[in-house]
């Protein structure tokens, strides 16, 4: 392995902003673990852009590539940093992952659990880093939350959790960016899977694997997106509602609940209710805790976001400030970099690696796998492959 990690950007649309302010804090903070060598995409201005931006913190401008393919048999790199559209992550991360280059993948981890699942077992087989790229538990807000809920236990037995964003904002369907969003074959899923991804992470994070999930989801967008990739065109397909049940064998009883298109006065909740108090949500509620939460107790006694941050931060050691915050980095999208960058440098496995990814993606397919059935399913039974009744026509057409 070289001094310095060679990384590719595959893919320099609208995330791929984050990962790159991600790569500038990481530098500013004094890291010279890695070196961005590739910027890709069949767009070639966006490539250049994001070129651009980079060569503003490291020494050298990357090159940039307006294929995929050529970056995976050019030499320049040791790991890729894909930001794609669902339906290509598996593929491209196969290839890539055959051609014995590392991968750090953008959420979800693939379009179908199926294909995830391919991803996996290459990487075992070639003996590789596949790393999911889940920015939020990784902020220092969402850590202390996530430690005064849990090991901390501020709020006492977490008995039930609340989460629910209900509004109107139709996806822009004339945007690029957004169009392949809206139609199932491409995107995989709608908000479930795409920001839900984030939400199923961190109630994994914080509970552990549920035991079953109820769903019932609703489609009223149906316009015909024009313009697509692959297809040319077809009708928005994907859920814009939904209102999910989630059970945990030893946990709280959750439900999750959104939609995109009520009219009229909006709802934004995410309280997680304890025996001894309540924490209540200050970020998105779809990116769990990412700004913080602020508790109150039974008593009247108020505990900020910056109160738990500050006692979470006094009981860790130098070791677990330096691997959770590399560099003094609080940011999730620096991390998650790192922590790849550390893994393909000391032949470790990531924090977030590809099994996690499969059982985030697993928390969403069994609420698509639970509204296609009309009834509850068990979680593991969606893991492992044994209910994927929604995810079947997708696999089909990919071939997976």
């Amino acid at each position: 392995m070289p001094d310095k990690v060679r990384l590719g950007v595959i893919g320099c649309g609208g995330i791929s902003r984050s990962h790159v302010q991600g790569y500038r804090r990481l530098k500013q903070g004094g890291c010279q673990e890695f070196e961005v060598t590739v910027c890709c995409d069949n767009n070639e201005e966006v490539a250049r852009q994001r070129a651009e931006e980079i060569a503003c913190f490291q020494p050298r401008r990357p090159v940039v590539v307006t294929e995929w393919e050529k970056v995976a048999s050019s030499g320049l790199v040791d790991g890729v940093d894909i930001c794609l559209p669902h339906f290509l992550h598996h593929p491209v991360a196969i290839s890539f992952l055959k051609s014995g280059i590392h991968v750090l993948m953008e959420k979800p981890l693939g379009i179908t659990l199926k294909a995830a699942r391919l991803m996996v077992e290459t990487a075992r087989k070639k003996k590789m880093v596949l790393a999911s790229a889940e920015n939020v538990r990784r902020y220092l807000p969402a850590r202390a939350t996530a430690w005064a809920l849990t090991r901390a236990g501020l709020i006492g037995q977490i008995r039930m959790v609340t989460v629910a964003h209900l509004s109107y904002g139709p996806f822009d369907y004339e945007n690029p960016a957004m169009k392949w969003r809206g139609v199932k074959l491409l995107v995989g899923g709608g908000m479930i899977m795409d920001s839900g991804a984030h939400f199923a992470d961190m109630m994994l994070y914080l509970f552990g694997q549920p035991e079953e999930i109820s769903c019932t989801m609703l489609t009223s967008d149906r316009r015909v997106i024009k313009g697509l990739p692959v297809l040319g065109e077809a009708p928005a397909d994907v859920e814009d509602a939904w209102h999910a049940v989630i059970k945990y064998p030893r946990g709280p009883l959750v439900t999750w609940t959104y939609s995109r298109s009520l009219i009229g006065e909006p709802l934004v909740v995410g309280l997680y209710h304890g025996s001894e108090g309540t924490a209540r949500d200050r970020s998105f509620v779809f990116h769990c805790f990412q700004a913080g939460g602020d508790i109150q107790l039974q008593d009247g006694q108020k505990i900020s976001a910056e109160e738990q941050q500050a006692r979470y931060l006094l009981q860790l050691t130098e070791e677990e400030k330096q691997r959770l915050f590399p560099y003094g980095c609080t940011d999730g999208f620096a991390v998650e970099v790192w922590d790849f960058v550390d893994a393909i440098s000391k032949g470790r496995s990531p924090e977030i690696d590809g099994e996690s990814g499969i059982q985030a993606m697993a928390f969403c397919e069994a609420c698509f796998e639970s509204a296609t059935a009309g009834k509850p399913v068990s979680y593991h039974d969606v893991l492992h492959g044994r209910i994927e009744t929604y995810q079947a026509p997708i696999n089909a057409f990919w071939k997976i």
